[in-house]
């Protein structure tokens, strides 16, 4: 069977090499001169497969031959679930970059805990941070241990497990809180809570955010969570930007209400690449030295493209007839 997929977002040169290499012979890539509404709307009634993000109402109701559409990357936050309900095909993302990001959020955690990056800047001016007498040292210069730690996991999808999997050799105890919770979950860690009663969050050392943004978890980290946490507490969010209050969140660190931060993922995204984008409008987050920052880079891997991978299985899955896998809930969206 031959499959039509409409690229409905503008990819790289290397993606699309990446793309061509694996995908079966029978899927036909349909390439726009460019991605505005009209152009796209040129090659949707031959389109089997979307695969992209943004896709608004007028494309879903002029491609009577979709079959499905592919997010290609975890989050699906920015689609127009509306619009999608009203056609009712499945909508896929996928989650084959799950360990890349979940190892670059223990490379957060690591270089906060152990303040890496903050010695290498000091020593780049010759200062070796040592112990004080007189406590002169505006950041302490001991890092923090981690094995045998508390660690909160909030979100325990493919992300989540694969951080608890990580950090299993640390013997470190796990308090992890989930909107579904299995049987077999329970079973294997004796703290797991529902999103709504996650007690354990004024006990636990360092906390990792692996949540989708939704209505319910857009801005669920704010200053009342930040108040329950350990001074000492270390945060990490690889999910999106939008899940933590920006100006509590640069508050709860100014301040020292917790004790520091590893971030990925932001609230002012680059228009153009060729302009300087400070990651947010609203805070200097950049001048603290208790937070360590990363360009939303957890799921760019050297000569890999992870993200593509679950999308590249589905389009081939089509080719013989299968169901793709990884459908999402339309109306839970995510």
């Amino acid at each position: 069977m031959e499959i039509n997929v409409l690229l409905t977002k503008k990819f790289f040169d290397e993606d699309l090499t990446y793309l061509n290499q694996r995908l079966l012979p029978e899927v036909n890539l349909i390439i726009p001169n460019d991605y505005g509404e009209v152009s796209l709307l040129k090659y949707a009634t031959d389109a089997n497969v979307f695969l992209g993000g943004l896709i608004s109402e007028p494309l879903c109701e002029a491609s009577p031959n979709l079959k499905f559409i592919q997010i290609p990357w975890t989050g699906v936050d920015n689609l127009n679930f509306d619009s999608i309900q009203k056609i009712g095909v499945p909508v896929c993302n996928s989650h084959s970059n799950a360990t890349a990001v979940a190892e670059h959020a223990l490379a957060l955690l690591f270089d906060v805990a152990k303040k890496v990056s903050y010695h290498d800047h000091e020593l780049r001016k010759g200062n070796w941070n040592r112990p004080k007498t007189d406590n002169t040292n505006e950041v302490s210069p001991f890092s923090k241990k981690i094995s045998g730690k508390k660690i909160g996991i909030i979100g325990y999808g493919h992300i989540g497990k694969s951080i608890q999997t990580f950090l299993s050799g640390f013997n470190c105890e796990f308090y992890i809180s989930s909107t579904s919770i299995k049987q077999k979950y329970r079973e294997e860690n004796k703290y797991f809570y529902p999103n709504d009663s996650f007690d354990a969050i004024c006990i636990v050392d360092y906390l990792f955010i692996c949540v989708p943004l939704t209505d319910k978890t857009k801005g669920f980290m704010n200053k009342n969570v930040f108040d329950s946490m350990k001074n000492s507490s270390v945060l990490i969010n690889t999910s999106r930007g939008e899940v933590i209050d920006e100006v509590d969140l640069y508050d709860a660190l100014k301040n020292n209400v917790i004790s520091g931060a590893g971030i990925d993922t932001w609230y002012n995204y680059p228009k153009n690449s060729n302009e300087p984008t400070m990651p947010s409008l609203k805070s200097r987050f950049w001048e603290l030295d208790n937070i360590v920052m990363s360009p939303h880079r957890a799921g760019f891997i050297e000569n890999e493209l992870p993200h593509l991978d679950d999308a590249i299985i589905n389009i081939n899955r089509t080719v013989y007839g299968f169901e793709p896998f990884n459908i999402i809930s339309l109306k839970n969206k995510y």
